[in-house]
């Protein structure tokens, strides 16, 4: 993605400890025994879940949300690289970058940019770009949506299933520190059109990470370089999600595997889209 850095905001620096980690972990409903092992270790997506905050706070600075309704918002896609995983006793520095926004159909579509590092190294951690979505009226000619064109997938690696806990979105805000009303607040979520609180797009994507971990990884989260989706249907608290996992027929960024996922709920709808992850 070029890019094209319209506003940088001031570095925020967050200290990190066992209980933050294990927040986190909780919210995600993380039991790989391997963040645990040698110190305590956060999970591959830990990085950018602490950058949300940040990214959206974007939506909300006037100087660059030309007047849309930052209240309307829904996490569209993420791509996140993952450098090395967060520790216990980390101090962490966040950069946060507008990079601008798209005009769709249906809404706008702001492009952001975290970058997360090691404030007593300046290591480099992680960074991802956050496309956030902003629902509103239709913009343009309205002609038919174009049609996606159907994915070829490889060889089938593994299914795996997991069930949202009642208070999954709850938890995952304490966690991750992104308390944003649509995940918090049943009046607020409602009369933003959803039917109750609905789960964070990055708890999702955290489940499809794990998924490849445990399954692919041998358990091993350092293998972990990259993930990237797009949020095509919210979660609600006690769906029941399935992942499958396949050899990608797409080259990866050279040394990495890529393994692509389905993610679907108990209706077959799919709430993840273009969803892969590139691993050592």
């Amino acid at each position: 993605m070029e890019e094209n850095v319209i506003k940088e905001y001031p570095e925020e620096i967050l200290e990190i400890n066992e209980e933050n980690i294990k927040k986190y972990m909780e919210g995600i409903s993380e039991n790989n025994p391997a963040f645990l092992k040698d110190g305590v270790k956060a999970p591959p997506l830990y990085a950018t879940a602490l950058s949300i905050p940040f990214t959206g706070k974007v939506l909300f600075d006037d100087e660059v949300n030309q007047g849309v309704n930052p209240m309307r918002v829904v996490h569209g896609e993420q791509d996140s690289k993952i450098f090395r995983l967060i520790k216990a006793g980390d101090k962490i520095g966040i950069k946060t970058k507008f990079l601008g926004i798209e005009q769709k159909e249906t809404g706008t579509l702001f492009i952001v940019k975290a970058e997360q590092y090691d404030k007593t190294n300046g290591e480099k951690i992680g960074e991802g770009y956050h496309l956030y979505f902003i629902r509103g009226e239709k913009k343009g000619g309205g002609g038919k949506k174009k049609e996606e064109e159907k994915k070829e997938f490889g060889q089938k690696l593994y299914e795996w299933k997991i069930k949202v806990a009642k208070d999954q979105p709850i938890k995952y805000a304490e966690g991750s520190g992104d308390r944003f009303p649509i995940h918090t607040d049943e009046n607020f979520a409602k009369a933003m059109g959803f039917p109750t609180i609905i789960l964070h797009g990055m708890c999702t994507m955290a489940f499809a990470t794990k998924s490849v971990i445990d399954n692919v990884c041998e358990g091993d989260p350092t293998k972990i370089k990259r993930v990237r989706c797009r949020f095509a249907k919210i979660v609600l608290p006690e769906d029941e999600l399935t992942f499958i996992g396949y050899e990608s027929k797409e080259k990866p960024e050279i040394g990495k595997r890529r393994i692509d996922i389905i993610a679907i709920n108990q209706n077959g709808e799919e709430v993840l889209k273009n969803a892969f992850s590139e691993i050592d």
